[in-house]
């Protein structure tokens, strides 16, 4: 094939995918690549549009490579089914995953997918947690999102102590979303509502310190959400709305942003979570039903998932964790937590 016949080829395929990330965008997007490309640009946009038709059927040929491992429980109110699996931890010590759903319900399973137990939240009227994590003593710390507090549980589901009230204060919440913990037992929650930023608690949960701030301005946030302490032990907060992810030091410092709005590796549409393994970080994409592989420095290596509900699809995928040698997710709307190794 000649180089002008390749050239030809890698112009229209780009156009194709720019057309389909824009699809995703809106109306708005795609008059922007019209405009660009002028009147003269209908045969291209011909062959484009061919190139396009064939996208769908690459991704489903890349959910088709991702099998699930185990896939645990399935639609339903009842003991080791779920309404909706949001927040998802592990507890090392006792070989548990402990997942929250919109019951209400803090159920947890073993590795295998066995239930081994459950219990509500003390209120549940107003709304239902998104997250939890585990803390360094070994109690689980759940963000009671609509009741504007964190609940500290035992790993039985003993209520232990509860902090924080609604409002813009030091120590208050709005809607509590995220919850992680560092080394030293240091607990950042991330909120969104009117006040969308990170704070810092001590493991008793007096407040330290906050930042953030609503906007789309570097260290400034559009719904905060998952959290992790990286291996550089500094902070990435997924900042949903704004498709990114920031990267902080413990004291709230900002060191840099990464990712931008779109389909392809290294760009993100909707990042709900964030998790490290072996020096890579993975991340959770709501919009884009996948699972990406990154450096830290954020470039994408490598993505996993479609849209669907089968094998290797998601629906509204929320919160996951790292478990050995194995991702476990919580695949939202298709009502289930999913396994996959790394």
């Amino acid at each position: 094939m000649s180089q002008l016949a390749t050239a030809a080829i890698c112009a229209n395929l780009s156009l194709a995918l720019a057309l389909d990330e824009a699809a995703c965008y809106g109306k708005a997007r795609m008059n922007d690549i019209f405009k660009t490309l002028g009147a003269g640009a209908w045969p291209r946009l011909a062959v484009a549009l061919a190139l396009l038709a064939l996208i769908p059927a690459c991704r489903d040929q890349a959910s088709k490579q991702l099998k699930f491992a185990l896939v645990i429980g399935s639609r339903g109110h009842s003991s080791g089914k779920f309404n909706r699996p949001r927040g998802i931890c592990y507890d090392p010590d006792n070989k548990l995953i402990f997942v929250v759903d919109w019951d209400g319900r803090v159920q947890k399973f073993t590795l295998a997918g066995k239930f081994r137990g459950s219990w509500i939240m003390p209120a549940v009227a107003k709304g239902k947690p998104e997250d939890l994590c585990r803390s360094k003593t070994g109690t689980l710390l759940v963000a009671d999102t609509h009741y504007s507090r964190i609940v500290e549980f035992s790993p039985k589901g003993e209520v232990l102590r509860k902090f924080g009230s609604y409002g813009q204060g030091p120590g208050q919440f709005i809607y509590p979303v995220g919850i992680c913990v560092d080394a030293a037992g240091n607990i950042y929650v991330s909120e969104y509502g009117d006040n969308n930023r990170v704070q810092k608690f001590t493991p008793e949960g007096k407040f330290i310190s906050s930042f953030g701030g609503f906007g789309s301005a570097p260290g400034q946030f559009q719904r905060p959400s998952g959290m992790a302490i990286g291996p550089d032990q500094r902070l990435y907060v997924t900042d949903a709305v704004n498709h990114r992810i920031q990267v902080f030091e413990l004291d709230g410092k900002l060191v840099r942003v990464i990712g931008r709005q779109g389909r392809s590796l290294g760009a993100l549409n909707y990042p709900y979570d964030v998790d490290f393994k072996g020096g890579y970080m993975y991340v959770l994409e709501y919009g884009n039903q996948r699972v990406q592989k990154m450096t830290l420095e954020g470039k994408g290596l490598a993505g996993w998932g479609a849209p669907g509900h089968g094998q290797g699809q998601f629906a509204s995928p929320w919160r996951f964790t790292v478990v050995e040698n194995a991702l476990y997710i919580s695949d939202t709307d298709n009502c289930r937590v999913v396994k996959i190794k790394f």
